[in-house]
Parts: C-alpha cells; structure tokens; sequence
C-alpha cells in the first residue's frame, strides 16, 4: 500500500468538503470565490451523487409538477477552478490523526485522500427510529430515488384498483398513508392528493371521487410543529377539506405489507406508506473522532471548528451554538446552511492565512418558514408576518424558484411549472431496470483495499 503523506510545500493547502448537500456544495463555492486568486489552495468536494439535489422541490418531482432532472445540478458545473476536483464516492471512514479520509468508488474500489481542512458536511440519513417494518414496507422522501419510487408505486395502485373487483383490495391500494406531519410530510401529503385527483378524474374515470383514502400520521398533537399553531391548524383544516385523514398523537408502531398499525394498535390497510418522520447524521461524524452530541451531531464552536484543529463541521451533521439566543442552536434547515457555509469559507480562509482574530462565530436571523400544502395553497411566517393560501404558495414558490441554482435552471423549472399548469401530469409509470450489469451492483460489489487517488503519495 502506498503512503499517502499530508501536503507540505510546494503542494497547495488542500480543504477536503464532504457531503455535496447545502451545506458543502456552498462551502466549495465559496471556498473556489474566496481563493480565486491563489494558487496555494484547493478545494475537493466529496459526494454520494454527481450533483446536487434541490430538496424543497423533490414532492413536485413525485407528482409530475416537475421534471426530475430539473430539480438536480451537476456538482461539476459548481466547480469552476482547475485546482477544485469533484469526487463521486461514498465517505466510509475519517482517520483525523492521519489527515485522511477513506471513500468507496461506484467499482466498489476503496481510496484514501488526504486533506489539510476538513469539511465535515455529511447531512442526515433518514431515521427509522426503531419501527419495525419502515425499511421495508415503506417509502421514503428524501432522495431522487424516493421520489421515483413513490410516483411509481401511487401509479401502480391505481392501475391495479382500476382493474380489481374485491373491495377490501380495492379499498387499500387507493389508501396513501404519510408519516411525519413537518415540512417534508406536509408537501409531500399536498402533492399527493394534487396527483391523484387529477390523473384520476381524467385517466382513471372508474375510481369514484371519494374512493382514494389519504392520511396523515403525526406522533405531535398538531400539524406543522415547527410554525407557529395558527399556521398548523390552517394547513390541517385545508388538508382535511381535501381529503385527509390526520392521526395526530399516533405514534406509528409498525409498517406491515398490507397495513399500517398506529396508536393504540389501529391497523389502516394499505399498500402504500410514505415515511417522512425522521432524520439522523451519517454514522460516520460519530465514528470519526471528533466530540458529538447524544444525536450523533458533530459539537462545535459559533466558528463552526470542532474539537480537533483543522475540522469544521456545518449543515444537519452540526450542532453549531446560536451566540444569539442563550443556550440555542442553530436549526439543521437548508436556509441555515446555505449562510453557515458562507461565514465559514472566511473562516477556513483566515484560518489558512493563519488570521485567528478574522475567525468569526456565525451570526444569523431565520427570514421566516414556508411551506406548501398542495392546490396552490401555503403557509409561512415571514419577517414576522403571518401568510397563508394562495399568497402563501405564490410566495413559496418564488423564494425556492429564487434559490435554484443558474439561470438554466431556473428557466427550466418555471417552464415545467407553466407547461404542467397548461397541460397537467401524465400517470407515465417509468420502471428502470439495469439488465447486463455483468454483476456489478450493491450486491455484487467486491471491496478492494483502499489506495491512492493522490498524486502527492
């Protein structure tokens, strides 16, 4: 095995980024803006993907308000120096006193890369929190992949019920069940009933108007914890005027094959189980060494510095300190991150420079919340202003459209967005598969020793 050492003179200061979330996919950029210039620095961003997922629009990718294509960008069209590298692996492991991270290559192939900085910007991984049958039974919302899955799966359901005669059959594969009632169950739930009332009324003119049944399962006692109550008890009233069915102070206790047991031991038959409810950091931040907190977050300091030099953690992995409200943290929110990974791009810079006094603490007010519930019809809080319903939703969309990187993305997002207003979704049900893959896969995938990827070793 080659030795791979740490960057000494003549080779440039190496920021090694991981995760091609928010958080590091902005820290890169500013990293790259910030050093333009140099020629003594370097930017590596390590991702899962080869880009980056716009997350607040992924339950419109689901309902085929947009095209999934259009809510991704190539990590590599964000990285624009010649000295910045884009790495597609999976981060298996952080050796902090050797300065080198391991990653896994699509091949299976283990690499080692050496950083002078560390990013840690790993996000979450979504949590099950023990609940048997979840991993599965039940569909998630928080990748590209889930959002394919579950417009699939919905399409699925409804063509077998357009053709089966049992009722009780019949009854459960229109029956939609989404658990977490937050943003993401909340969008997710408005985009579904959006979806299936309208493929239903003109594709599917044998299920009656009232057969879809939707729920709602939320182990708070209201919709939309993170608003302020008016807002939630809004979102519940319009949600239950559509159709809904909201379980709140149900906890879900099991996902079964035909059912969903929640409560004191209520079965909902069903076929389809969206889970929303639960996010927790990657198991690598806990692993590598530095301090944590009981939810595996990476504790660090307002600077965003962790316990060992020369490590920042930032984004849903970190627990960074609100030096402005006592003993607060900041929220693991997309409108965080994007600012947390500005201010810390100056610091990794100033710390590099080695300007300790130019090492700030990040200081941020939240602008406000919103959140769409389907049927052009939202609710937000913004500057402390309460809005709701069609002013709501225009809003929301205007704030993520404004937040989509590029000018081509843009265009492509609005365009979906007027031609689906114009035309409306297709239930197209688009199943791939991957025939002659010559056993290459995550099943058939050999883990070779790890070696260098890095011209210094």
């Amino acid at each position: 095995m080659r030795t791979i050492y740490r960057s000494e003179p003549p080779w440039p200061h190496r920021v090694l980024v991981l995760g091609g979330g928010f958080a590091g996919v902005e820290t890169a950029r500013h990293l790259e803006k910030l050093t333009r210039r140099r020629d003594d620095v370097e930017v590596w961003l390590v991702s899962r993907e080869n880009f980056t997922l716009f997350t607040p629009l992924l339950p419109e990718v689901c309902s085929g308000m947009l095209e999934a294509r259009h809510c991704v960008t190539a990590l590599r069209a964000q990285l624009r120096r010649p000295s910045s590298w884009a790495v597609t692996a999976e981060v298996e492991a952080i050796d902090l006193d050797a300065k080198q991270v391991t990653v896994m290559g699509g091949a299976g192939d283990l690499h080692r890369l050496s950083y002078d900085s560390l990013v840690i910007a790993l996000g979450g991984e979504t949590a099950t929190f023990g609940i048997k049958g979840i991993e599965e039974w039940a569909v998630g919302m928080k990748t590209l992949a889930d959002a394919f899955a579950l417009r699939n799966r919905i399409i699925e359901m409804l063509e077998r019920a357009d053709l089966v005669t049992d009722e009780a059959e019949r009854a459960a594969q229109l029956t939609f069940v989404v658990g977490g009632a937050g943003f993401s169950g909340v969008e997710t739930a408005g985009e579904i009933e959006d979806f299936v009332r309208r493929v239903r009324r003109r594709y599917y003119p044998k299920i009656k108007e009232g057969e879809p049944s939707l729920h709602i399962v939320e182990l708070k006692d209201r919709v939309l914890p993170e608003m302020p109550a008016e807002m939630g008890e809004y979102a519940a009233k319009k949600l239950r005027q559509r159709g809904y069915e909201i379980h709140l102070g149900a906890p879900m206790k099991e996902v079964r094959e035909n059912g969903v047991v929640i409560g004191d031991g209520v079965v909902i038959p069903t076929r389809t189980v969206i889970w929303t409810g639960g996010v927790q950091p990657s198991r690598v931040v806990a692993e590598s060494g530095v301090h944590v907190d009981r939810a595996g977050r990476a504790i660090t300091r307002p600077t965003m510095e962790t316990s060992r030099d020369g490590v920042w953690a930032v984004g849903d992995c970190a627990r960074i300190p609100d030096v402005q409200t006592e003993g607060g943290y900041h929220a693991p929110t997309a409108q965080n991150a994007v600012r947390e990974a500005k201010r810390l791009a100056r610091n990794i810079v100033a710390s590099i420079d080695r300007r300790p006094q130019a090492v700030e603490p990040f200081r941020y007010r939240t602008i406000g919340t919103l959140a769409s519930i389907g049927h052009r019809t939202g609710v937000g809080v913004v500057f402390g202003i309460r809005v709701r319903g069609w002013l709501g939703w225009v809003m929301w969309r205007g704030y993520y459209w404004s937040r989509v990187p590029g000018i081509g993305g843009k265009a492509r997002v609005g365009l979906d967005w007027f031609l689906n207003a114009l035309f409306g979704s297709d239930p197209v049900q688009l199943k791939v598969d991957y025939p002659g893959t010559g056993g290459m896969g995550p099943s058939g995938t050999r883990r070779h020793a790890p070696r260098s990827t890095d011209p210094r070793g």
